[in-house]
């Protein structure tokens, strides 16, 4: 596997909201311009700018309030997956109870980083469309930008839109869809408005689609988005969505990983992957940090409360899930604190394949793929025959084979088992998973009062 240093790569194309503002009437002497470093007003000229400019696209994404930790560790705490037992009481506690408040600091923090995220690509897909150099591969260059941006916008649409029963309904809310990037203080930075879900569902659509007629799987390395990525992407969308043929037709085009069959059941291992953000002992998440006690991390996760048990008997997956040390082995790495994180793995549409079949009657097809995951963690095929009975064993195999990768939420969400599953589950707050209102995270208050209301609160909050 090839392993890129994301963060040491990416200065030349990091973008600040005020970046190329600050330069006033310097002497000649002083007025250089920064050779690690690309003002917004001169923008990409060569194929090497636009290189290190897809590397800050990335190394985006492995914030620590994005993909670092931040997003897929509020996911799990939501779905109570994830207990949290540290000192974060009024971020992530509040998050682990339901509570969250539209000025809880992790909403904004999160929210922000993923609008970072996007307007990288938004740069970087504007600038790129200037380079002339015959060298420079821009439709693969913009097809990793536009998959990446694709996939910043599934995620705010997953946490903060849709409606209160799921995703795909008429009426579903949106997010601000923002298509161009941001690099001065003017008309770029008026406030806009909240688009509705259908229409950052054809943004997403439209870039995945791009991403897959542009790109390829190349050498197969994982840290980079391949159209086996990208597809993969489009199949996890759809099947939110509830477009049940689509995810499948989409995920039947993903590149079989070899070796998946027979890998340990662990999901970590290189067989299994389709797309990891790699980081460095010099380019660190916090996952580990956040899992173990000192020497080395501050123990502020713990699986949650009855994870183990939701495990069958014989689970190889278990000893993962939830270690003998009441952590887990997913991210073990306190010194260097460079676990890598699952963007994309096979397992997943393995199991999107199984779930798309029963959905649309194909229950042979459900059944083989579904077995598949079930030998490969130790246990004997499913004893399932119908459609429903199918759906359910694959949400448990999803639930467990994908554990503390910032999914069971919106596997919740799509199919409207908030409050039938977490709701009957004693909270640390009455009722917390019984207000529908809650389904959707509140936007960041500083979001409401400096665009004077232009980007709507969700319902409630």
């Amino acid at each position: 596997m090839q392993i890129i240093n994301f963060r040491q790569l990416a200065n030349r194309s990091a973008l600040l909201l005020g970046l190329g503002l600050a330069v006033g009437a310097c002497d000649k002497a002083v007025n250089v311009q920064p050779t690690n470093d690309i003002s917004s007003n001169a923008g990409y000229s060569t194929k090497e700018d636009a290189a290190a400019g897809l590397l800050g696209c990335y190394d985006a994404l492995q914030d620590v309030d994005y993909d670092g930790v931040g997003f897929p560790s509020t996911v799990d705490l939501l779905a109570r997956e994830i207990r949290e037992v540290g000192t974060y009481n009024t971020t992530f506690g509040l998050i682990n109870q339901n509570q969250t408040a539209p000025d809880n600091v992790q909403v904004g923090n999160t929210w922000n980083a993923i609008y970072s995220a996007i307007n990288r690509t938004n740069y970087l897909l504007q600038q790129s469309d200037k380079i002339t150099d015959p060298a420079f591969p821009k439709l693969d260059t913009q097809g990793q930008a536009r998959a990446l941006r694709a996939y910043s916008y599934m995620n705010l649409l997953a946490l903060w839109g849709g409606s209160p029963q799921g995703y795909g309904y008429t009426g579903g809310l949106g997010v601000p869809l923002r298509l161009t990037p941001t690099t001065s203080i003017g008309s770029e930075t008026a406030p806009v408005p909240r688009s509705t879900e259908a229409e950052v569902a054809a943004a997403i659509r439209a870039d995945l689609d791009f991403a897959v007629a542009n790109l390829t799987d190349g050498d197969g390395t994982v840290a980079l988005v391949t159209k086996s990525a990208a597809l993969a992407l489009r199949a996890r969308f759809e099947l939110r969505m509830r477009n049940y043929a689509n995810a499948l037709a989409f995920a039947k085009q993903v590149s079989a990983t070899g070796g998946f069959a027979t890998a340990a059941a662990t999901g970590i291992t290189a067989p299994d992957a389709i797309w990891q953000l790699v980081f460095s002992n010099t380019d660190q998440n916090l996952f580990a940090f956040y899992w173990y006690p000192a020497p080395g991390g501050r123990n502020e996760f713990d699986p949650g409360t009855g994870f183990a048990a939701a495990h069958p008997t014989g689970d190889r997956r278990l000893a993962v899930n939830v270690a003998p040390s009441g952590t887990t082995l997913k991210y073990t790495h306190t010194a260097t604190r460079d676990d890598p994180f699952n963007a994309v793995r096979y397992a997943e549409v393995v199991l999107t394949l199984a779930e798309a079949a029963a959905q649309t009657g194909d229950l042979a097809t459900a059944t083989t793929q579904l077995d598949l995951i079930r030998t490969r963690a130790g246990l004997a095929p499913t004893t399932a025959t119908t459609a429903p009975d199918l759906v359910n064993d694959i949400l448990l195999q999803r639930r467990l084979e994908l554990a503390y990768e910032g999914n069971y939420w919106f596997d919740l969400r799509r199919t409207n088992n908030v409050q039938s599953i977490l709701g009957t589950v004693p909270p640390a707050v009455p009722n917390a998973w019984n207000q529908t209102y809650r389904n959707l995270f509140p936007i960041p208050l500083r979001e409401v009062n400096i665009t004077n209301g232009v980007i709507a609160q969700n319902p409630q909050y």
